[in-house]
């Protein structure tokens, strides 16, 4: 992949983490829902959330996720994640990403990053689906594996 396309990508995921949903699985059933996730240069993809909430449920259960951004309001760009999500319990890389995310974690996490019931998830990104305009055709970018 051409540091060009990889830049598009990043470039799509970042300018609409306030537009990303995510997909986990209760069982059989897909369940859908907004979130704010991080992304990062190296396309890196981080959740914050609730230990005791049903999408960590469902992680524990069937880590299989799929992550779309979507330009809103049109939906020109958008880009498409599947993988699994991981539960990282490092207290580092919970503070690091702690100062990333674009809202107020306090809010939710009054005793910071250290809270049990704080949550921290990375997106191990399989395939990423992408398009910059919907007449543009869709690419495929998977990593390689390592």
């Amino acid at each position: 992949m051409s540091s060009s396309d990889r830049n598009k990508i990043v470039a799509i995921m970042k300018e609409n983490c306030a537009h990303a949903y995510l997909a986990t699985c209760d069982r059989d059933q897909p369940v859908v829902r907004p979130i704010s996730p991080v992304v990062e240069d190296d396309m890196s993809v981080w959740i914050i959330t609730f230990n005791s909430s049903r999408k960590v449920k469902q992680i524990r259960q069937n880590p299989r996720i799929c992550l779309a951004f979507v330009e809103h309001p049109a939906g020109e760009k958008a880009a498409t994640v599947l993988g699994r999500a991981e539960i990282v319990d490092s207290l580092d890389e919970k503070k690091r990403i702690w100062n990333l995310v674009s809202w107020d974690p306090s809010q939710f996490f009054p005793d910071g990053p250290t809270s049990d019931e704080l949550c921290l998830l990375k997106i191990a990104t399989e395939k990423i689906e992408w398009r910059e305009s919907q007449t543009g055709g869709e690419n495929v970018y998977e990593p390689a594996k390592k």
